[in-house]
């Protein structure tokens, strides 16, 4: 065990940078998370390429091969970096998370456990919303089966639906904007699931969907008679936001170094690294990268087309030299808050968007 004061928090994101945003807001709603301490990786290496997602792969596929890898050397750098309890800002990707796990000395909050033990009791019928892979999976109809709850998924044509929502290119909400279109399907999607599986509660298990489904919309929604007014919405990245801010773990040293958690097929792009005064002021550049990255590629006539197209960031604590000093010693600058971004993100952007990239 590593000596220390306050409670460090580790936010992994990057399969959906704007969730993490969201995750960083939510966070901050709490008071408790003045008194800790956080590093927060928006790894977009983590999730799947443009041409890739809409498709099911098996282990040994190429798409398939990096995710392991990268998935195993992002907790151990979190690790390395000291988190003490780390959380997820992706509910498809625990999939992968919880294979490599069980090879590490880090305290993990489960996202899908810990929102299904929050529904201990309930007697409805639970719809599970999410992308084809979580859906199928049945992660979260498995957790909330374990507290003996009920849940369902959508049928196969308003799991299009979803899926359209999230992903299409013009107007999904992977491309960093919520769109009338988008959330109009959501809310087709909910009104007749309702009507025809009976279904009283809505888990968001994809932490995009909270971004159009907000507390305030879902609301605005039910008012204009697009969702049925019994429906509860139970927002997954709001428990964990809860959680994190909440929680304790005990940091450890990884056990090898850093550089042996490096695999055969480990994607890898260094992050913008930059010490911020608070997770509001990470919330508002990571929002800032965004604008840079759409403006670059809308220049050269492309656009963000999912996940994997955002830079990969890291945001942690300005007082916290220990973090500083370990991204030194493996070469990573970091920036401080107050560094106008456009004297050095179109460095990034230039290295970061490569023909190929450009091109999917």
């Amino acid at each position: 065990m590593i000596q220390k004061t306050n409670q460090r928090m580790g936010i992994i994101g990057g399969m959906g940078n704007e969730a993490m945003v969201d995750l960083f807001e939510k966070m901050a709603s709490y008071p408790e998370h003045k008194d800790r301490e956080f590093i927060a990786f928006g790894n977009s290496r983590l999730a799947y390429k443009p041409d890739e997602v809409m498709h099911k792969w098996l282990p040994s596929d190429p798409p398939e091969l990096p995710k392991i890898d990268t998935t195993h050397y992002t907790l151990a750098f979190m690790q390395h970096l000291g988190a003490d309890l780390t959380g997820l800002a992706c509910n498809s990707g625990h999939e992968h998370f919880r294979k490599v796990l069980p090879q590490l000395s880090l305290p993990f909050v489960d996202m899908l456990k810990y929102t299904a033990m929050t529904l201990e009791g309930t007697t409805d019928n639970v719809l599970v919303m999410g992308v084809n892979s979580l859906v199928d999976s049945g992660l979260y109809q498995s957790a909330l089966a374990e507290q003996g709850v009920e849940s369902t998924k959508p049928s196969p044509e308003n799991q299009k639906k979803v899926m359209d929502a999230i992903y299409n290119p013009l107007f999904g909400i992977k491309t960093a904007q919520i769109t009338p279109q988008a959330e109009a399907l959501l809310c087709e999607v909910i009104r007749s699931e309702s009507e025809t599986q009976g279904c009283s509660k809505v888990v968001l298990g994809c932490t995009e969907l909270p971004l159009a489904l907000t507390q305030q919309s879902v609301q605005r929604f039910k008012q204009q008679g697009m969702i049925p007014d019994h429906i509860e919405v139970i927002d997954a990245s709001q428990r964990l936001a809860e959680a994190l801010v909440k929680g304790t773990g005990e940091r450890q040293k990884l056990d090898k170094s850093l550089n042996d958690y490096f695999g055969t097929y480990t994607d890898w792009f260094q992050p913008i690294s930059i010490k911020v005064s608070s997770l509001q002021s990470a919330a508002i550049i990571q929002k800032e990268i965004f604008s840079h990255t759409a403006r670059y590629l809308a220049d050269r006539n492309a656009s963000i087309k999912g996940s994997y197209m955002h830079l990969p960031t890291l945001f942690f604590r300005e007082n916290d030299t220990d973090i500083e000093t370990s991204l030194s010693e493996l070469n990573i600058r970091v920036h401080n808050e107050g560094e106008p971004l456009a004297d050095y993100i179109e460095s990034y952007l230039k290295d970061f968007f490569t023909d190929e990239l450009l091109s999917l």
